[in-house]
């Protein structure tokens, strides 16, 4: 596979967009909370809307990509991300094969996430072209099957936070 294919722009734009929400998941600990969820509420629907337009080359696999978020690090962030934003880390979705709610941790969203952008940012800016294949494979394919999931999953959260957060914004009329 040539470097120029999977240099595209939106492999460039996703991976530019993944750094500002890495670093500042990283610290998260100096922000306030409301700042914390604002910048959430505004980053992670331009993660899903990027990550739905990346497509991978027929060629490409995941063989290349290695996992460079550790256990230790990942439990790092989580706990940053948990004690941040506390009052609102438990949350209930509707789970329909269960066909009941089901309990969910913002600290686990934002920190899965996390991990899987992490993982490709590191693999794709090593440079190595092997690598670099992989990663935007396992780019699409862990959006698909966890990191956008979490994405979707994270949305509706903070949109219900910031509008309860914000009483000027409810108006309490009902469309007819």
């Amino acid at each position: 596979m040539q470097d120029e294919n999977i240099q595209y722009p939106v492999v460039q734009e996703l991976l530019a967009v993944a750094n500002e929400y890495c670093w500042f998941v990283e610290k998260i600990s100096n922000y306030e909370p409301e700042k914390a969820l604002e910048f959430l509420r505004k980053i992670v629907p331009l993660l899903y809307v990027k990550g739905c337009m990346v497509t991978v080359p027929e060629d490409a696999d995941e063989w290349g990509m290695q996992r460079y978020v550790t256990e230790e690090t990942y439990e790092i962030i989580f706990n940053d991300i948990r004690n941040k934003l506390k009052q609102y880390d438990s949350f209930f979705v509707f789970n329909p094969d269960l066909k009941e709610p089901e309990e969910k941790s913002m600290a686990e969203c934002v920190a899965d996430i996390y991990q899987d952008l992490k993982d490709v940012m590191i693999a794709y800016m090593k440079g190595l072209e092997a690598e670099k294949e992989s990663a935007v494979f396992c780019l699409q394919k862990w959006f698909a099957e966890r990191w956008g999931a979490q994405a979707a999953i994270l949305m509706p959260i903070l949109h219900s936070i910031f509008i309860n957060n914000n009483p000027d914004l409810q108006t309490g009329t009902e469309f007819d």
